[in-house]
């Protein structure tokens, strides 16, 4: 297995005082090591408690969890007047983030050429955070730190020359998520509120189904992925991030309809199991902290 572990101190802490990503669930801690409580409170704080990478777990199933979610997502589309069509490409550009299970689903698709074609690109976005991560933020009240990105964002590279998608079948969620009740052209894209809604969600749960994985940008994870499944690579390089799982959604008890939406699709059943969406999540989560929590205890005895 393909597996990144946190410093043995922190994976200590993290599995034996069960520290949580939030201030509050330092307050109750004993003050016995003053350096310790601040190491704690800074990981806690910033909600970058690493967590293991592996980037064989599980793939069959976390495919399935995210079929059902780009169905459900689809569907929730195409109840409104949307004016995209074939050939409308303003917002194919450049910045597209992505997680390692929809690089491997859109790895089915893409070429090797396509492949040394991503290999030659450059200067496109890169991601400094997950999706997850600036989540955090807002959810502790803070700003997270600002994005830096090139004045001209570019081109996607699986436009074809009459502007239609080359994986369209297979691209990931930021694509799926972007549409307009109005031309574009004419204005800026003007998205109904409730798909907003959908579209956030979505990219928070589809960063959960990704138990092990990875974030970035699509090109460069299409890239590492590729090489990997080769057995060419021996790390993750830096400018890929570890998946950060954030189970509360950021839902008010008024939104009616977007509970609903979650609700029906927390309870879809997954095909070939005995699992709902929901079950097969927690079930994934659930072994996979088992499966690291005793590496670590087999790596100290």
């Amino acid at each position: 297995d393909f597996l990144l572990f946190l410093p043995a101190p922190l994976l200590f802490i993290a599995l034996f005082t069960d520290v949580a990503t939030s201030r509050d669930s330092l307050s109750d801690l004993p003050l016995f090591c003053p350096l310790l409580n601040a190491l704690l409170y800074v990981v806690s704080f910033n909600a970058f408690l690493i967590k293991p990478v592996n980037l064989n777990y599980s793939i069959k199933e976390k495919l399935a969890l995210l079929n059902i979610l780009f169905q459900k997502v689809e569907e929730a589309y195409n109840n409104f007047p949307l004016v995209c069509e074939p050939g409308c490409a303003l917002c194919c550009t450049q910045k597209i983030y992505a997680t390692s299970i929809e690089a491997y689903y859109a790895l089915e698709v893409v070429s090797e050429k396509d492949i040394e074609n991503l290999k030659k690109l450059s200067g496109f976005p890169r991601p400094r955070l997950t999706n997850n991560q600036i989540l955090l933020y807002y959810m502790q009240g803070e700003e997270p730190p600002p994005e830096e990105l090139p004045s001209d964002l570019g081109k996607c590279p699986f436009l074809t020359s009459e502007n239609l998608c080359k994986i369209y079948e297979k691209r990931p969620l930021m694509c799926r998520i972007m549409a307009s009740i109005k031309k574009c052209g004419e204005t800026s894209a003007e998205l109904p509120p409730f798909l907003f809604q959908i579209g956030t969600i979505a990219m928070q749960l589809v960063e959960n189904i990704d138990v092990g994985g990875i974030y970035g940008s699509f090109f460069d994870l299409l890239v590492f992925l590729n090489d990997f499944k080769k057995g060419k690579v021996e790390e993750i390089p830096d400018y890929l991030l570890n998946n950060t799982d954030v189970d509360d959604l950021p839902i008010l008890p008024e939104e009616k309809e977007l509970r609903s939406w979650v609700g029906n699709l927390y309870r879809t059943p997954v095909p070939g199991t005995n699992f709902t969406f929901r079950e097969l999540l927690n079930k994934l989560r659930d072994e996979f902290e088992n499966q690291e929590a005793l590496s670590f205890i087999k790596g100290i005895l």
